[in-house]
């Protein structure tokens, strides 16, 4: 059964930006390797078709901008191959801001359509040439809005990619809601999904560069199903936690789309798990659109606000179902530790306790409180 639930009154506390329903689109296509330009051609003529079908929301798989490094890299690694992939792929970076992200940003604008693309990005500091696993968040008036660079890239990923800092663990307000992601492994950091959950997504950008299973040994490369890939139980159980509606991004890629010409031969490349899973879940974990695999294709969904608002009758995490008295989450910042998504104890229980184990520990009750109010300001 459908519902179709429209609201009566306006709240005071807006809802995915006080919109009734905001249609999502995943674009689940193929893309020119390490083809810079060719893929922000192919990114803009997809976001405009997104727009014309009404999606108010366009997100893309991780390195989609403009290709995941799907080569393994050694020491025993055959130099010439290895200078000419890693020139490659330092070319194919894209640097924000720059004339590719301007053309992203006039296609989100045209299509007036809040757009999330998964890129390698080039440092933008002048003394740094560090390339990142990113994504970049364009507001439907094409402003970049931010950035978010994966924190802790897995396996090999680390002799390509940066590790991303506390600045970029950020929820972004658009013109549709509140809107924060994370890049493949990240979702199984759970302190990582708790700080985005405590900073009250809308919508949840989930990005990975194909569809695969950690239990079937090192290489990667078996075409996997919904029921292995584990990016699924990850991803509902944010969508669940945060009540956020959650899109995945899967890169699927067409070996035709890689170069002839590239240094790595096809069948030394980790391509086969590629193969799509995109999927858009509710709030409640259930599947709105998708899985999708093996096509090239973009998937769309509805995504009603009446859902956000009735889930949080349920189970509103950081809400009447958080416990801060018993647990905080804490967030480094250049001043010190600062609190996400609660308040914690009340002020008279925290100087009952502190009076007590100073008692206990025979220190001078004052400085302890002192120091204390210094971190919580």
């Amino acid at each position: 059964m459908t519902l179709d639930v429209r609201p009566r009154q306006h709240s005071a506390k807006t809802v995915m930006g006080g919109l009734q329903s905001v249609r999502v689109a995943v674009v689940q296509r193929s893309h020119p390797y390490l083809d810079r330009h060719g893929c922000v051609d192919a990114a803009c003529v997809a976001i405009a078709e997104a727009g014309r079908n009404g999606a108010k929301l366009v997100v893309f798989p991780e390195s989609w901008l403009a290709g995941y490094p799907y080569w393994t890299d050694g020491w025993n690694t055959d130099r010439a191959r290895w200078i000419e992939g890693r020139v490659r792929f330092y070319d194919a970076a894209v640097l924000a801001p720059s004339e590719d992200t301007e053309r992203l940003a006039a296609a989100a604008r045209a299509a007036g359509t809040v757009v999330v693309m998964g890129c390698n990005e080039l440092d933008p500091r002048p003394e740094s040439d560090t390339i990142y696993g990113s994504l970049l968040v364009f507001d439907a008036d094409g402003t970049l809005v931010g950035r978010h660079r994966k924190l802790v890239p897995t396996g090999q990923e680390r002799t390509f990619w940066g590790t991303g800092d506390g600045n970029d663990l950020a929820v972004f307000d658009t013109a549709v809601g509140r809107v924060g992601g994370l890049i493949c492994g990240e979702h199984s950091m759970t302190l990582v999904r708790a700080a985005l959950i405590a900073q009250r997504e809308d919508f949840h950008v989930s990005v990975f560069h194909g569809s695969f299973s950690l239990q079937k040994g090192p290489t990667l490369v078996e075409n996997d199903t919904q029921d292995t890939f584990i990016g699924w139980p990850l991803c509902r159980a944010h969508a669940i936690e945060s009540g956020a509606f959650t899109l995945m991004a899967c890169t699927y890629f067409d070996p035709a789309d890689f170069p002839e010409d590239f240094p790595y031969r096809r069948d030394e490349l980790n391509l086969h798990h590629s193969n799509g899973g995109s999927a858009v879940l509710s709030p409640l974990g259930a599947p709105l659109a998708g899985p999708v695999f093996d096509a090239a294709t973009i998937v769309y969904a509805d995504c009603p606000s009446w859902i956000r608002k009735a889930r949080a009758a349920l189970l509103d995490t950081f809400g009447h179902y958080g416990r801060p008295d018993l647990l905080r989450l804490l967030r480094a910042t250049p001043d010190g530790w600062s609190a996400l998504g609660g308040a914690g104890l009340p002020a008279r229980q925290v100087s009952d306790a502190v009076r007590r184990a100073a008692e206990r520990h025979e220190v001078d009750e004052r400085l302890v409180l002192e120091a204390l109010d210094a971190t919580q300001r």
